[in-house]
This record gives C-alpha cells, sequence and structure tokens, in this order.
C-alpha cells in the first residue's frame, strides 16, 4: 500500500495531498507497502521511499538521466537507430510505457518531440514534478530538451485507440517477467516493479501500436527474450542489439 510520507512543512504537507487526490484508489495497492511524498531539500523532490532502499525520484537536470544525455553516445547510440533518428531527421514518439522517463528524454535531448505516456498515477505525478523542477533550470539546453517532452497519464492502449493520434514511431519497453536467476535489480525498477509488476497485455497494446503508428514500433525487450507474439504471427521487420538489450522494429513503410 501507498502510505503518505509526513513533513513538518505544511506547504509541502498540503501539496502532496492535493496531488494524493488525483492517485487512483488502484495504483494505491502495492506489493510493498511504500511512502509517496516529499525528499525535502532545495528543490524538494516528490519520491517514493520503498522500504528496502533509499528514495526513488525522477530528475532531468542532474543524475542519471542527465549523464545519459550527455555520454549516451548520441544519434548512434542503438535507441536513437532503432528509432530511426538521423541527420536532420527527429521522427515524432510516443513512448507508450514511460515509466521514470529515461529512454523518452533521451530522444528529447536528440531532438525528437516525445510523448510520455505512463498509466500509473503515482509515476505521473513522480514525472510531472520533475518536468516542473526542469523547467526552472538555469541550463538552457536542459529546458530545450523539456520543451520536446510531454506527458500523459493514462492507459496506452486505451489512449492510441480512443485518440488516435498521429505519431511516427510508436516506443514500447514493457516491464518484462522477473528472471529466477539474475543480477541485483536497480532501486528504480524494484519500485516500478511492486507499483505495476509485469506487463501482461504487451501484445494487445503492441497491436494497438501498429495500427496508429505512422513509420514503425520500436519494442525493448532483453538480449535474450522472445518476441512479443502476435494473433496474426507478426514478426519484426529487423532488430538492433546491444549487448543487454534487443529493439525489435516493426517497420510500416
Amino acid at each position: 500500500m501507498i502510505l503518505l510520507k509526513d513533513t513538518l512543512n505544511q506547504d509541502l504537507k498540503k501539496s502532496l495531498q492535493d496531488i494524493f487526490v488525483q492517485v487512483s484508489d488502484a495504483d494505491k495497492q502495492t506489493n510493498t507497502d511504500m511512502l509517496f511524498g516529499w525528499l525535502e531539500g532545495e528543490p524538494a523532490k516528490l519520491a517514493l521511499f520503498p522500504a528496502e532502499s533509499g528514495a526513488v525520484f525522477v530528475d532531468f537536470v542532474s543524475g542519471k538521466k542527465n549523464h545519459r544525455r550527455q555520454f549516451g553516445g548520441g544519434k548512434g547510440q542503438p535507441l536513437a537507430r532503432a528509432i530511426g533518428i538521423k541527420a536532420g531527421k527527429f521522427p515524432s514518439v510516443i513512448d507508450a510505457t514511460a515509466g521514470f522517463g529515461g529512454d523518452a528524454f533521451v530522444l528529447a535531448s536528440l531532438g525528437c518531440r516525445v510523448t510520455m505516456v505512463e498509466r500509473s498515477s503515482i509515476i505521473a505525478s513522480l514525472l510531472a514534478d520533475a518536468l516542473a523542477r526542469a523547467y526552472k533550470s538555469a541550463d538552457d539546453e536542459i529546458i530545450v530538451n523539456i520543451n520536446n517532452l510531454s506527458l500523459i497519464n493514462e492507459d496506452s492502449t486505451n489512449f492510441l485507440l480512443s485518440k488516435k493520434p498521429i505519431v511516427d514511431v510508436v516506443y514500447m519497453d514493457p516491464m518484462y517477467p522477473e528472471k529466477k536467476k539474475k543480477a541485483a535489480p536497480k532501486k528504480e525498477m524494484v519500485a516500478l516493479q511492486n507499483l505495476v509488476g509485469a506487463d501482461l497485455d504487451s501484445e494487445v497494446l503492441l497491436a494497438a501500436a501498429l495500427k496508429i503508428a505512422k513509420k514503425r514500433v520500436v519494442v525493448k525487450r532483453p538480449i535474450k527474450a522472445d518476441i512479443i507474439k502476435l494473433e496474426h504471427g507478426l514478426k519484426p521487420s529487423s532488430s538492433i542489439k546491444s549487448p543487454n538489450t534487443r529493439y525489435d522494429i516493426y517497420s510500416l513503410l
């Protein structure tokens, strides 16, 4: 269950209560208890506080995401190649499984307009807080990148099929079922797994994405994972691999 983290700062307490009212009852039910509240500092950051690890929050200004933006390999990195970024070509992207926004931020920093769609209202609130903090950054480049990002808190399949957005690429990074033997996962992934569990509707989302994307659908998978199986047997047109990850590409042109 998600529980509120108390604070003596009355302004932060009031803002947290306002945010929590918008969190769905389903999102408040988790595999393990977690606190949800403010990591106080300058600025304060909206965060999750799992019992087994430190605070989990989203930060587009500093830390791992900004380091990846600066040193992740630019347009030559596998993600960028899979999306179809080339000199002068920056596809519009819907990140249908936004999570903590890492891949979306990389694509935005490379010049793509990216819509992050996240069905967990808890995770969406962390993303919204990170965007709000980033807009106040003194770094003009960060602000340019953030202007390429937008956020929607909705189930991606419903969003795609009901809104029928016009977009070049739909990107998916579904939560993969936990393996019996693997290295210790990062605290962010543990928190995400406890919040949303494995994505058991990836086939439905992929089928919806294939109806909407104009140019391609890209699915991020563990390097040895099976492809997502569809009823009509469609397989990826190609794949781009890195040591631990595979990007399955479904070309629609």
